[in-house]
């Protein structure tokens, strides 16, 4: 199996593929974006450019940084790509149908001892690994958008995922400054997003039950609970706030909380008017035509002033 990662293809030409394949580069690994359709590369590249642009602009990367990064990202829609690949990085829809095909071919395209690794959120790894040939070198490797600045990568580890693979890709995330996670089996939805979900049930249930607004429970978020899980995460909130307390808080308040099972009310309701969010201009906000574009610069100014700002203090 694969120690040394030389070469990563990251195949699929969407958001996620474009944005995970400007982490490479940087340090020094062959990096090679792959589409069915050569059209997917208009789109993929100025994905590319408005990020390098925003993390120039953040002082993340200099301009000469920035420039070497994005002449480095080879676009091909030639599969002699994955011949010699030492890891990749399959990014393509979330459709069964299209991730079979992906792997029952590109298995036997690819060295046996090349890793495999799918970016799904919400297909089984397990599920996924019967379409590869040689499963022992396929794992997840859930990214958060945008990934080329939230730090996390979840590592899932299949029943049959070689150990090797997990610790190889952690290493390598882990030197290029991500903060991998190690999830030791297959789980529906992996951490990120059941942790996710958990807290969107109780926030839209309170919504429902006429407690607060959308605005105020973001509020709560951004200025309360958020801010400490930046700083520490559940467990260690529990342990600073004494495990008694939130024990006897627990008892108190779980057969409160929203235990839906089937569907989210409120969103589906949204959905069903044709609202999905942004990209309709409107959801649980509304929006103007130019609110994309300047929500994601400031999400993402945000997002590297916090990193930055703990990269510091920890210093």
């Amino acid at each position: 199996m694969k120690k040394t990662i030389k070469k990563v293809v990251v195949a699929g030409g969407g958001l996620m593929g474009a944005g995970i394949s400007l982490m490479f580069p940087e340090y020094g690994i062959e990096t090679v974006l792959y589409s069915v359709a050569e059209k997917d590369f208009d789109k993929a590249g100025k994905v590319i450019d408005k990020s390098l642009a925003a993390l120039v602009e953040n002082g993340r990367l200099t301009s000469q940084t920035a420039e070497e990064i994005k002449e480095k990202i080879q676009f091909t829609v030639d599969k002699k790509c994955f011949q010699d690949a030492d890891l990749v990085i399959e990014a393509i829809p979330e459709i069964m149908d299209l991730k079979k095909n992906f792997y029952e071919e590109i298995s036997e395209l690819v060295p046996e001892d090349t890793i495999l690794a799918s970016n799904t959120s919400a297909i089984s790894v397990n599920q996924l690994s019967e379409f590869v040939k040689f499963p022992e070198r396929f794992c997840g490797t859930h990214f958060l958008n945008p990934p080329h600045i939230i730090p996390l990568v979840e590592i899932t580890k299949g029943d049959k995922t070689d150990q090797t693979v997990c610790k190889t890709l952690y290493t390598l995330f882990k030197n290029m400054g991500k903060e991998p996670v190690l999830l030791k089996k297959d789980v529906k939805g992996f951490l990120s997003n059941r942790l996710q979900f958990a807290l969107l049930r109780e926030a839209t249930y309170l919504v429902e039950q006429g407690v607060a607004d959308p605005e105020d429970i973001d509020r709560t978020i951004k200025y309360g609970n958020g801010l400490r899980y930046t700083c520490s995460g559940p467990f260690k909130i529990a342990d600073l706030g004494g495990l008694s307390v939130f024990n006897s808080v627990a008892k108190y308040l779980y057969s409160d909380l929203s235990d839906e099972k089937s569907e989210n009310h409120l969103l589906n309701e949204l959905v069903q008017e044709g609202n999905n969010g942004i990209s309709t201009g409107k959801g649980f906000y509304e929006y103007q035509e130019s609110d994309l574009a300047d929500e994601e610069k400031t999400r993402d100014a945000m997002i590297l002033s916090i990193l930055k700002t703990e990269k510091e203090l920890l210093a």
